[in-house]
C-alpha cells in the first residue's frame, strides 16, 4: 500500500534596493512569514582554489564529502573534508569518483564509473582505503547512504537488463508499479527515502516505511517536470529533496513531517541543492554562484528573526586581477582570510596592519586560517578570472565607516605582492623573519614566519607597479637572535607569478648550511673591535687565528666544539677587539684571520684604521 502527499511550490523572494555608498544596491531577501516556516543562517564551504565543489554529505561533527575536479579541471573526483583538512581520492582506472555519503565515523561512500562506463560501489573505510562494492547479482550499483547505526548501504542497483531497483543493506525493492526505483538513504527508523518512476515516465518521491508501505512525495501542477530525487531523511521525518521543471531552475525544498513544505535558496545564488539534513535540523548541499563556481553550505536552524537579520545579500563583481574589496556583510561564522579567499576565489588576501604600518598577506598554502576579516576595512585580493557572487550576512555593527563595495583597478600593474612559502630544517621557527629584497627597486620586505609558513606582503595604494616581469628577489632568514639562518636566496618573477600576485617558494636546510666558509668580518676597516662570522656545514671543533703581514700569529680565538649552523650575528659570531696575545692593541694596518676546523681552512684580509 501507499499514500500520495501532494505539496505545492513556495514562492517567497522579495528584494528590496537600498543605496550603498551611492553606487551599489544590497538586495535584502527574507522568507515565507508562514507558520511552521523553516529559517537558517548560511555559511559557504569553499576550499581556497578548488572552484568546484560539490558538497553532497556531512556528518553530525560538521565534517563533510562529496565530489570536485581534478587539478587540470578533466575529472571529478571524491573529496572529504574532515577537521579542516581537504583530501581527494580517485578510485584507480575510474573516469570519475563521486561521494555521496559520510558517516559519523570518517567512512564516506558513493560510487565510480570504469573504464567500460560502468558504475560501481565505492567505499572509503576507516583505514582511508578505497574498496569497491557491487550490491549482490547487480551489473551497476550506485551508493548514496550509509547507516549511522548499521554501517548498512543504501541506494540503487541495476540489474542486467538495465532495470534500476532500491536497496538498503541487503533488502532490495522496486516501488509498486514503478518502472525503475532509486534508493537514497534509511533512517534510524529504517524509512528508506528515494525516487522512482512511473509507467508514463513520470518522476516521484517515495518512503518506504519498514513493514513494506509507502508514501509518495509529489509536486503537483507541475506537468513538465524533468525529475524529483528525494535525498534525505532524518530521524524524526524531516525530509529533503530537489526537482526541476522543464524551463526552471533546479530547487531543492525541506518537507516537515507535518507536511509542510519550503523551498530553500541561498540568497544570491542562481540555483541552491540541499544534500543532506542533519540530526540536529542544519542542512548542507551546495550552490551557484553568477561566475559559473561551485561552493558547499551549511545551513543552522535559527528562528526568523536571527534568520532576517543574516539574510542580507550583497552582489559583488570583481575583475581579473588585483582589487579593492571591503566586505559589506557580517556572516554568521566570522570570516577569516581563509574564508574570505575561498569565497571570493582569490589566490591571496593582502591587509593592513595598521598599529604596525606594514602589510600582511594570507594564501592557500597556510596552514592556519590567517586574520579577522572585519567591516569598513579594506582588503585587496587577487582573482585569476572576473569574479561575480554575493556575500550573505548581516550589516556590521563594528564598523568605523560604511563597507565600500569593490574597488575596481584598470591598471596593468602589478601594484601589491606577496612572497610566501615554508621553511624546512628545523622543528620550530618561532620568532624567525623572512626577508625578502628586490633586488632592481632594493626595496625590502619582512614577515614573521607562524609554524613553519610565511607570507611576505607589500603594496602601493596609488596603484603603481611593486614588481616587474624578470625582478631578482633575494631571500634569507634571520632567527631570533638576529642571526642568520639561511644561504642567500635568489628567485625570477615569471608572468605566473604576477598573474597570481604570489611568488611561492620553499626554503629548505634553515638553520644548516651546505658548505662550511669564512666570511668577511664587520665592520671593515674597523677599530678597536670587530666581529667574524662563518658558517658550518657539521658539527666540528673550530678555531680563528690572527696574522700580521709577515705571517706571525698574534692571537688565537679558540672557539671549542660548535654545532652546525650559521654564525653570522653578533651574538654568535668570533669577536676580536683587536688586542694581542699580550692584551695590548694593535698598530693599524692589514691583518688576515684564519678559520680552522679538522677538515675546513679558509683565511680572509681585514683592515684596521685608527
Amino acid at each position: 500500500m501507499h499514500t500520495r502527499i501532494r505539496t505545492n511550490f513556495l514562492f517567497y523572494t522579495f528584494t528590496l534596493f537600498i543605496c550603498f555608498n551611492a553606487f551599489f544596491l544590497m538586495n535584502i531577501a527574507a522568507q515565507d512569514t508562514e507558520s511552521g516556516s523553516t529559517n537558517y543562517t548560511y555559511e559557504t564551504i569553499a576550499v581556497p582554489g578548488v572552484d568546484f565543489l560539490e558538497l553532497t554529505a556531512s556528518s553530525d561533527f560538521g565534517d563533510y564529502a562529496g565530489y570536485t575536479k581534478s587539478a587540470d579541471g578533466e575529472k571529478e573526483i571524491g573529496f572529504t573534508l574532515i577537521n579542516g583538512v581537504f583530501t581527494t581520492y580517485d578510485f584507480p582506472g575510474s573516469q570519475k569518483t563521486h561521494f555521496f555519503a559520510l558517516g559519523n565515523n570518517g567512512v564516506a561512500a558513493g560510487h565510480y564509473k570504469d573504464s567500460d562506463g560502468l558504475y560501481h560501489g565505492v567505499v572509503l573505510d576507516e583505514n582511508g582505503e578505497l574498496k569497491q562494492y557491487d550490491f549482490p547479482g547487480a551489473a551497476q550499483t550506485f551508493i548514496y547512504g550509509i547507516s549511522d547505526e548499521t554501517g548498512a548501504l543504501s541506494g540503487n542497483a541495476v540489474d542486467e537488463a538495465g532495470v534500476s531497483r532500491a536497496f538498503s543493506g541487503d533488502l532490495s525493492f522496486m516501488f509498486p508499479g514503478a518502472v525503475a526505483t532509486y534508493g537514497d538513504f534509511v533512517n534510524a527508523a529504517g524509512v528508506v527515502v528515494g525516487s522512482y518512476r512511473d509507467a508514463d515516465g513520470m518522476f516521484h518521491g517515495f518512503m518506504r516505511n519498514p513493514d513494506g508501505s509507502f508514501i509518495t512525495i509529489d509536486v503537483p501542477n507541475v506537468p513538465n517536470l524533468e525529475f524529483l530525487f528525494v535525498n534525505t531523511i532524518t530521524d524524526v521525518g524531516v525530509v529533503g529533496f530537489r526537482a526541476k521543471a522543464e524551463n526552471d531552475i533546479l530547487r531543492s525544498y525541506i518537507l516537515l513531517p507535518s507536511g509542510d513544505l519550503h523551498e530553500i535558496r541561498i540568497p544570491g545564488s542562481v540555483i541552491t541543492v540541499v544534500r543532506n539534513v542533519n540530526q540536529d535540523g542544519s542542512i548542507v548541499g551546495f550552490y551557484d554562484t553568477a561566475d559559473g563556481r561551485r561552493h558547499g553550505f551549511a545551513g543552522t536552524p535559527v528562528d526568523k528573526a536571527v534568520s532576517d537579520h543574516f539574510s542580507n545579500h550583497f552582489n559583488v563583481s570583481l575583475t581579473k586581477g588585483l582589487n579593492m574589496l571591503s566586505v559589506p556583510l557580517a556572516s554568521p561564522t566570522p570570516m577569516t582570510a581563509k574564508s574570505l579567499v575561498g569565497i571570493a576565489g582569490a589566490t591571496v588576501v593582502i591587509a593592513l596592519d595598521a598599529e604596525n604600518q606594514r602589510f600582511i598577506g594570507w594564501t592557500p598554502d597556510a596552514p592556519n586560517d590567517g586574520f579577522p576579516i572585519e567591516g569598513g576595512q579594506g582588503y585587496i585580493v587577487n582573482v585569476p578570472q572576473t569574479r561575480n557572487f554575493a556575500f550573505v550576512g548581516a550589516p556590521w555593527t563594528n564598523q568605523t565607516e560604511i563597507a565600500a563595495a569593490p574597488a575596481i583597478s584598470k591598471a596593468q600593474e602589478t601594484w601589491a605582492f606577496v612572497v610566501s612559502g615554508h621553511l624546512e630544517g628545523k622543528s620550530a621557527f618561532d620568532g624567525y623573519q623572512v626577508i625578502v629584497r628586490n633586488l632592481r627597486t632594493n626595496s625590502t620586505i619582512t614577515a614573521a614566519v607562524q609554524g613553519d609558513y610565511f607570507a611576505a606582503a607589500t603594496a602601493d595604494l596609488t596603484r603603481r607597479s611593486v614588481v616587474q616581469v624578470g625582478d631578482i628577489l633575494e631571500v634569507h632568514v634571520i632567527g631570533t637572535d638576529g642571526n642568520f639562518e639561511s644561504q642567500t636566496r635568489s628567485f625570477k618573477v615569471t608572468p605566473a607569478h604576477l598573474a597570481n600576485a604570489v611568488l611561492s617558494i620553499k626554503l629548505d636546510s634553515i638553520g644548516k648550511p651546505n658548505q662550511n666558509q669564512l666570511l668577511q668580518n664587520y665592520p671593515n676597516p674597523f677599530n678597536p673591535e670587530t666581529w667574524i662570522p662563518y658558517q658550518l656545514s657539521q658539527d666540528s671543533p673550530i678555531s680563528v687565528s690572527i696574522y700580521d703581514t709577515t705571517g706571525k700569529v698574534i692571537r688565537s680565538l679558540s672557539l671549542g666544539f660548535q654545532s652546525a649552523g650559521f654564525y653570522n650575528s653578533q651574538g654568535r659570531a668570533a669577536y676580536w677587539d683587536g688586542r694581542n696575545a699580550l692584551g695590548e692593541r694593535v698598530s693599524s694596518g692589514v691583518y688576515f684571520y684564519q678559520l680552522t676546523t679538522p677538515a675546513f681552512q679558509q683565511t680572509r684580509r681585514m683592515l684596521i684604521l685608527k
